[in-house]
């Protein structure tokens, strides 16, 4: 047997090459659905956040500046962020002031977490 586990004079009908190629390739078109699922979530959380915040904002700043993002960081990982972003800098105690009860961003990413979670599974079926 050759070193490689086949037998003298077995043939590739796929040269491995091209093999790896095409995995990566898949591995290419899976991202790209992924990011796609997290780009919907992520405007979804935004529109949520900012139509479902109970606090009084009276220049509206507060709610224009929740905002939310999808990013593609590294090779196999999307990352979904929901925050004040930089519009207001009391964007924290609206979300940390009388013991979170006007919290917006977490109860906003755990409600949607179930919603990511299925559409990433239903990418994936087979």
């Amino acid at each position: 047997m050759a070193a490689s586990g086949f037998a003298t004079g077995a043939k590739w009908i796929v040269p491995p090459s091209q093999l790896a190629r095409g995995l990566e390739q898949y591995g290419e078109r899976v991202m790209v659905a992924v990011k796609a699922v997290a780009d919907y979530i992520a405007q979804k959380m935004q529109d949520e956040a900012r139509r479902d915040a109970s606090w009084e904002d009276r220049t509206g700043n507060a709610r224009s500046g929740l905002f939310a993002v999808a990013e593609h960081a590294a090779r196999d990982v999307v990352n979904v962020y929901l925050s004040h972003g930089h519009t207001v800098e009391y964007g924290k105690w609206l979300e940390l002031a009388n013991a979170g009860r006007y919290a917006i961003i977490l109860p906003t990413i755990e409600r949607n977490l179930p919603v990511l979670e299925k559409m990433l599974k239903d990418i994936f079926k087979d």
